[in-house]
Formats: C-alpha cells, sequence, structure tokens
C-alpha cells in the first residue's frame, strides 16, 4: 500500500513538471510556426499580442495544475503519513514521510500563492523594461523546483527502504518454506502421510 502511494505521489510530481515545461515550449513552437489560419490573425493582431495572450492561456493553465497539484500532494502525503503510522513502519519511514508532509505543506501554502500571485503580476506587462518581480518569479520558481527535486530524493529513499525491506523479507519466507519442505521428507516416518 505505501508503494502505490508513493508511486501515485511520483506519476503527480512528474506530470506537473513534464506539463508546466510542455505548456511553454507549445506556444514557441506555435509561434514559430503557426497554422496557415492562425497566420492570417497573428498578422491581424500582430505578434507580440498573440503571443502575449497564449503565453497567459499557458500560464492560468500551469497555474491551475500549480494549485490542483498542491491540493491533492497534500491529501496524497497525508494519507501516506497515516498508512504508514497505521502499519508501524518504523521510526525512519515516519520521520521521512513527515519531512515529505511539511515540505508539501510549505510548498503549498507558502511558494505556490505566491509564485501565483507574482506571475499574474507579470503577464501583461511589456518584457524589454524587466519588472524587478520577474527576479523574484525567477526566484520561487527555482524554490519550487528545488523544492520538488528534493522532495522526489526524499521519495526515492523512501522507495529504497521499502525494497530493501521487501527483500529481507523475502529471504525469511524462503527459508520457513526449505522448513515447510523437510518436513514433507519421505525420512520423517512419524508424520502423517
Amino acid at each position: 500500500m505505501i508503494s502505490s502511494v508513493l508511486g501515485l505521489w511520483l506519476g503527480g510530481m512528474g506530470m506537473v513538471v513534464y506539463v508546466t515545461f510542455l505548456s511553454l515550449r507549445t506556444v514557441g513552437n506555435l509561434m514559430a510556426n503557426p497554422p496557415h489560419e492562425a497566420s492570417k490573425w497573428i498578422d491581424v493582431l500582430g505578434k507580440d499580442r498573440v503571443q502575449t495572450m497564449l503565453l497567459h492561456g499557458n500560464s492560468e493553465l500551469s497555474r491551475g495544475l500549480l494549485e490542483f497539484w498542491g491540493n491533492a500532494d497534500l491529501l496524497i502525503c497525508l494519507f501516506l503519513f497515516v498508512v504508514v503510522v497505521m502499519n508501524k513502519s518504523g521510526k525512519v519511514l515516519i520521520i521521512l514521510t513527515a519531512v515529505l508532509l511539511l515540505l508539501g505543506a510549505a510548498s503549498g501554502f507558502c511558494l505556490t500563492p505566491q509564485i501565483v500571485a507574482v506571475g499574474r503580476q507579470l503577464d501583461f506587462r511589456v518584457v524589454p523594461p524587466v519588472p524587478p518581480a520577474a527576479a523574484q518569479f525567477a526566484a520561487l520558481e527555482r524554490m519550487y523546483y528545488g523544492l520538488a527535486i528534493a522532495r522526489m530524493l526524499l521519495v526515492g529513499t523512501m522507495v529504497a527502504l521499502l525494497l530493501r525491506r521487501s527483500g529481507g523479507s523475502t529471504r525469511v519466507r524462503r527459508s520457513r518454506l526449505d522448513e515447510v519442505d523437510a518436513v514433507n521428507d519421505t525420512d520423517h516416518r512419524g508424520i502423517d502421510q
């Protein structure tokens, strides 16, 4: 159960990172090689205006995804913490899960709202004079992705611990099965056959 929840968390985090980067690349690709019908509108409205609107739309998509993931992340981590505690998975795993939950709360309650607010301030600004908010946004993004990488490493450590534990329990089960097979030997005449 624990490994399934960790897999769900890793999949969700991976999807958020993938969609965020893909959405930004899509606007650049679309503007570099617009479809024929779109190029007519680009000529009428102006390349800068169309690009600004497309970037705004993608930014809103990314912001909505970050907010959704922040809530889902907290729920998954909270559920994981309850499962780890209820299964008495050991102090190390409980501590790692608590740290994962705390870092998720910091990301969801502190960083994500700031990224959303500062990002919206920048959506319709003219690019050449770089506003101070752009540096703040870049710093917030670096912190968010740095925290995401740290949390992924934390989950990777938890997976490694679970794999190590399951490998040890398999050896114990095999040795017990060998004992059962030994009882079924024909040399043991006192056992019902």
